[in-house]
């Protein structure tokens, strides 16, 4: 799927082959993780969920598609540290379209330590608890 957006072309693409992204026990999935974009990856509200791609979240490091229903380019990034729980937060600008229409959104990506799950807010809207998805091969 292509979709022009306010002067930026964002496309929906498939899953990468191979191991890279793969999520796995321990220091591994740490090592596999980017550190300056750890929210990048397939989540899902629940794990059960990782196998239906109407159901999961394809975060890049500057673009994300949501449950195919929504799609956001990044055009500006932020990060920060919880005070209270110590996760590390990324914010976003982001312009988004969604059933033809488009949106400016600020989306905060909220990352535990553990790498494997994650707090989604759009805006001041309601947050999305998210787990972290294997990657297929």
């Amino acid at each position: 799927m292509t979709a022009a957006l306010g002067g930026v072309l964002l496309c929906g693409c498939d899953r990468p082959s191979g191991s890279a992204g793969r999520a796995s026990i321990g220091g591994e999935l740490r090592a596999e993780v980017n550190p300056h974009s750890p929210y990048a990856g397939e989540w899902a509200e629940s794990a059960s969920n990782c196998g239906d791609d109407k159901k999961t979240w394809t975060i890049e490091p500057h673009r994300m598609g949501i449950e195919a229903a929504r799609f956001c380019a990044f055009k500006s990034i932020y990060v920060s540290e919880a005070e209270d729980t110590k996760d590390a937060v990324w914010s976003a600008a982001a312009d988004c379209l969604a059933d033809g229409h488009e949106s400016r959104e600020f989306v905060f990506f909220r990352v535990k330590p553990n790498l494997r799950e994650m707090r989604v807010t759009f805006n001041d809207n309601r947050p999305v608890e998210l787990v972290r998805c294997a990657s297929h091969s």
